[in-house]
């Protein structure tokens, strides 16, 4: 006759019960460390960008690089393309403008507006400048006497006549009075040898008018 089975229990040691609640325990803590430190807020990377508090809205048509960059969402090359466009389109009439900026779509502009403003005037015009052409002087005329100077007539200053006058000097027409008039306004003629300074007068020319003019300073 056989003999009934026998179940054999075996019973844990307390050193292996210990150990058990060692392990437990490690694991409970692994599990408190990860779900503090995934929810614990993120440290910024040494090399990201991070801009300074903004006190008060910068004036999108008067702030320089630096300034801009302490608005929330604009970095260094954002700036960039800011002052770009700036310069090269002028002022912002509002600070939906900043749309035709390279590199500002609708979420960055809602995202920086707070802390943006327009002025509604500008200190420094944008208008180009226009350059016009100042006239010619002209030198006005006096009534032409009759004919040439004849001797024994009063000696034509040559510092003071008008452009009638001095047309009256043999050889002298209205392009070479002219021309006598202009130097004499950059350099008053001290003795009758300085009209060869006039282009056009030359040695013949100067001693025909010699006996007809006479020098005295300009006043």
């Amino acid at each position: 006759m056989d003999r009934p089975s026998q179940t054999v229990v075996v019973t844990p040691s307390l050193g292996f019960r210990r150990a058990q609640f060692g392990l437990a325990g490690v694991v409970v803590a692994l599990a408190v460390l990860l779900a503090i430190r995934g929810y614990a807020p993120s440290r910024a990377r040494p090399t990201d960008y991070q801009p300074a508090a903004v006190t008060h809205q910068v004036d999108l048509n008067r702030a320089d690089r630096s300034e801009l960059m302490r608005v929330p969402g604009i970095g260094p090359g954002l700036a960039d393309a800011i002052l770009t466009h700036r310069q090269s389109r002028g002022r912002f009439e509002q600070v939906e403008d900043l749309q035709a900026v390279h590199g500002i779509g609708d979420k960055t502009l809602e995202k920086v507006r707070p802390w943006l403003t327009v002025s509604t005037s500008s200190s420094e015009p944008f208008e180009v400048e226009r350059l016009e052409r100042k006239p010619a002087r002209t030198v006005p005329s006096s009534p032409v006497k009759a004919g040439k100077i004849q001797p024994g007539e009063p000696l034509i200053d040559v510092n003071r006549a008008s452009l009638a006058e001095l047309q009256r000097l043999p050889g002298i027409g209205p392009a070479l009075a002219g021309k006598m008039i202009e130097a004499r306004e950059r350099d008053p003629f001290r003795a009758i040898e300085d009209l060869r300074r006039v282009k056009g007068i030359g040695v013949k020319t100067l001693e025909a008018i010699k006996p007809f003019v006479v020098i005295q300073p300009a006043i």
